[in-house]
């Protein structure tokens, strides 16, 4: 093959380029590499100047083709090998929770939606498993990250910052889990509260005023003791849509109905008839593909809050690892269509 990497003598030192040859079309030149031509062609395309674009197929100037990483090739065949395979699941039709797999750092993204009003906060945060106990208890280690943005630039208005600080004191986080997935309990609350304390002289030091109180006795209250930190933590939406309990065993067709509580807003929980399912065969990126959609299921205290089932859904798409069935990426929606339109959007995605 005809490979040039010498910056001096192409446009493109910087990637893994092939030098084009008397003759060489891009059919000719897919041929010799072992390379879809429409492939080659996008990954060149999305990366050269403009006057080098590949149409039909190369310019009478055209000097070098960029091409795909290695690594990058060897993952495009693996994805193509594993698209339209059967997934595998236990004998008893298991979505199987390899806990001691999860170890990742996710890109975080909320977006509320109420009327004409879109406020976005974007975070990363870390999974670590700890340990397991013999009952298949998971411990995980929660990381955030201090950079926090809301709309797209940092923290700006009095509440966002007192929001953005008083948060440190939670990380790192220990969390129980459950064996299919669901997040139960937190472990490490006297170390939180001990935070605290260090913490708070630190924002009284930086700030006043009687916002300031008013969230310090706020933030007080949740500390009350380990079920009221549970209780308000229960309302955070990366806690219950990541470890919301999937990994449990589905009928011969892949499918069951279940109920899934999720936060509608602050501490007001719903309750919601979802059907659950894994679409049977490997997606196109080699994902297992697990859906869960369903309608508000009324408790009497949906009236409360002007909400009734025909006007509040809720969606989940996750998409899991095909070995390590992790979490690779995943989408939730909870719509309310009250008199003033309500949308929340929580989507994560592993970052590479």
């Amino acid at each position: 093959m005809y490979y040039e990497d010498k910056p001096e003598e192409s446009p493109y030192g910087k990637f893994r380029t092939y030098k084009i040859k008397k003759g060489d079309t891009l059919a000719s030149v897919a041929r010799d590499l072992g390379v879809e031509a429409d492939e080659l062609r996008w990954y060149h395309n999305m990366y050269c100047e403009i006057p080098d674009l590949i149409e039909a197929d190369f310019k009478s100037y055209s000097e070098f083709l960029i091409l795909a990483p290695e690594k990058y090739i060897e993952e495009r065949k693996e994805k193509e090998e594993k698209k339209g395979q059967k997934i595998s699941l236990g004998s008893d039709y298991g979505l199987p929770f390899l806990a001691e797999r999860l170890n990742g750092r996710y890109k975080v993204k909320y977006t509320f939606e109420v009327g004409d009003q879109v406020d976005v906060t974007e975070m990363a945060i870390n999974v670590k498993w700890l340990a397991t106990d013999k009952n298949r208890y998971h411990l995980f280690e929660i990381g955030r990250s201090k950079t926090v943005h809301i709309n797209g630039l940092p923290p700006s208005s009095l509440i966002e910052k007192l929001g953005g600080k008083t948060a440190e004191m939670l990380y790192p986080l220990k969390i129980v889990v459950d064996k299919f997935g669901k997040w139960v309990d937190i472990y490490n609350y006297d170390e939180i509260e001990s935070r605290w304390e260090n913490l708070k002289n630190e924002i009284l030091n930086y700030y006043e005023g009687e916002l300031t109180e008013a969230y310090i006795d706020y933030t007080e209250k949740t500390l009350t003791n380990s079920d009221t930190l549970l209780r308000s933590l229960r309302s955070d939406y990366f806690f219950r849509t990541f470890f919301n309990g999937i990994y449990v065993g589905y009928t011969a067709d892949y499918s069951f109905k279940d109920e899934v509580s999720f936060p509608l807003e602050e501490e007001v929980e719903a309750i919601f008839e979802v059907m659950q399912k894994i679409t049977p065969l490997l997606d196109d990126d080699g994902f297992i593909k697990v859906d869960q959609k369903g309608a508000y299921m009324d408790s009497g205290l949906g009236i409360l809050y002007g909400y009734s089932p025909s006007k509040v859904n809720y969606s989940a798409i996750y998409f899991l690892n095909s070995e390590t069935y992790t979490i690779e990426k995943m989408n939730v929606e909870c719509n309310i269509l009250s008199n003033e339109h309500k949308k929340n959007t929580i989507e994560i995605k592993l970052l590479e």
